[in-house]
């Protein structure tokens, strides 16, 4: 049966219709009902932006980001798009990118080659990329908007062995990709503890992480008192110890099952050669084991002494149960097997080895902090002062983060060196590895290229040093 002329008609006016709506590329929409699903599948509320707002086809975001995208299209409406150093690259709100990000200066724009100086001279948000016996920010600081949650207090930094750089801020963790820009993993801006995923997790004052080949990510966490184990994909557990930071929790120190051992202010962690963690429990002046059966061990240190003004922690070698420390901070293991461990009130290195605790690098012993000063030379006779990070790289060399200096020294060959900043003076400059300032540097690891990546507390950032 043939159909009349109307029917064809209204199938051809509906084929069109249709035709008309599978048009639109997945994102793209013509009213705000066509964001809908994207609402359902993402959550928030999601709007059809449309630049200019008579634009046929617009593009479903959140409304949100809507709102910031009509404000830039306003503001490039009335701005300007103007070179004035004469660089060749222009610069203002009316702009198409690439735009010049500082147009005062002829050094710096999107075409420009990266020099060891104090700008950012590609415009890429990172200074001094590449650039060998060079100092560089690659995250943090009042003036980042890169990475806006890292202005609290960071305190720790990773190299993973896929090459990953992890960061411990005050509440959570995150990672630093390929280009340098920072994802958060997990963790908040609210302190706290809860075993959870991603964001939803809280933490207090993680410091010190291993990674493991399957990405787990072991976190030392001081104010929680507790080893944490962060999932490959977000989740969050506690691993060793009681997480609390409840006064009636601290101060207790008791080895045992995982849920029956008990830290104080535990800072960082490494893998033993079996896969074990060492772990430095500060506070505790110890170092423990968590095995992989989650058994907590005592292997290194005596703990305090009572007396009658306290608890006092002093110095000495020995066999590792009864050697003493002052407030160890970070460990780190050499390829012979040996561990080294800043013993921050100790002001030196001390290595474990063979059952044993010996001095290794700095004029050990509790001294006036104030008096505790810096010289370079044989390890027996060098000094530091408050080193607070450790890391050995693949060529057998030790770094140290001097905190109380605010400088890099390197042991190699039995003598200490100063690697990167002026010890002794406090402040910020990134440039050449002999001019750069640092304030604090509390926490360093090296990366497979021998970069050493360095968290410069008292100046809220994430610092790169080509040696």
């Amino acid at each position: 049966m043939k159909k009349g002329f109307l029917g064809v008609w209204v199938l051809l006016a509906a084929g069109l219709w249709l035709g008309a709506c599978t048009q639109l590329k997945e994102g793209e929409c013509k009213r705000d009902s066509h964001c809908d699903s994207m609402a359902k599948q993402k959550g928030a509320v999601w709007v059809c932006y449309k630049e200019p707002a008579d634009a046929e086809i617009g593009t479903c975001m959140p409304a949100k980001d809507a709102k910031q995208a009509l404000e830039r299209y306003k503001k490039k409406l009335s701005g300007k798009c103007e070179d004035k150093d004469g660089d060749g690259v222009k610069a203002g709100d009316a702009c198409d990118p690439p735009v010049d990000c500082n147009d005062n200066d002829k050094a710096v724009h999107p075409r420009a080659t990266e020099i060891c100086d104090a700008k950012d001279n590609d415009c890429d948000d990172v200074i001094n990329e590449g650039q060998k016996r060079c100092v560089g920010t690659v995250l943090g600081g009042k003036r980042d908007p890169v990475c806006q949650f890292m202005t609290t207090m960071t305190s720790g930094v990773e190299v993973a062995p896929n090459g990953e750089i992890w960061v411990s801020d005050q509440h959570q963790i995150y990672k630093i990709d390929s280009s340098d820009k920072a994802h958060r993993i997990a963790g908040s801006n609210k302190p706290g503890h809860e075993d959870k995923k991603g964001n939803f997790a809280r933490f207090d004052q993680p410091v010190g992480m291993a990674i493991a080949a399957d990405g787990t990510v072991y976190v030392a966490e001081c104010e929680n008192n507790c080893v944490r184990r962060l999932s490959a994909d977000g989740q969050v557990s506690v691993w060793a110890g009681l997480c609390s930071n409840q006064a009636d929790n601290t101060g207790l120190d008791k080895v045992g099952k995982w849920d029956e051992a008990r830290f104080w202010c535990p800072t960082d962690v490494v893998f033993d050669e079996d896969g074990s963690l060492l772990v430095v429990d500060r506070l505790n002046s110890k170092i423990k084991r968590i095995t992989k059966d989650r058994q907590v061990e005592h292997v290194a240190g005596l703990g305090g002494k009572e007396t009658e003004e306290g608890v006092e922690f002093g110095h000495s070698s020995g066999p590792a149960k009864k050697a003493e420390f002052n407030e160890p901070v970070s460990i780190a293991r050499g390829s012979d097997g040996s561990y080294y461990i800043a013993d921050m009130n100790n002001n030196c290195v001390r290595q474990l080895k063979g059952g044993r605790v010996s001095d290794f690098a700095g004029v050990c012993g509790k001294v006036d902090i104030d008096a505790a000063s810096f010289a370079d030379g044989p390890a027996g006779s060098a000094k530091f002062k408050r080193p607070n990070g450790i890391a050995v790289g693949r060529d057998g060399v030790i770094w140290v983060a001097d905190t109380g200096n605010h400088c890099i020294r390197r042991i190699e060959g039995g003598k200490v060196s100063t690697a990167a900043g002026k010890c002794k003076q406090q402040g910020y400059y990134d440039g050449a590895i002999d001019e750069a300032l640092f304030n604090q540097p509390i926490t360093i690891d090296v990366d497979k290229g021998g970069a050493l990546w360095v968290v410069d507390l008292g100046n809220y950032r994430v610092r790169r040093v080509y040696p």
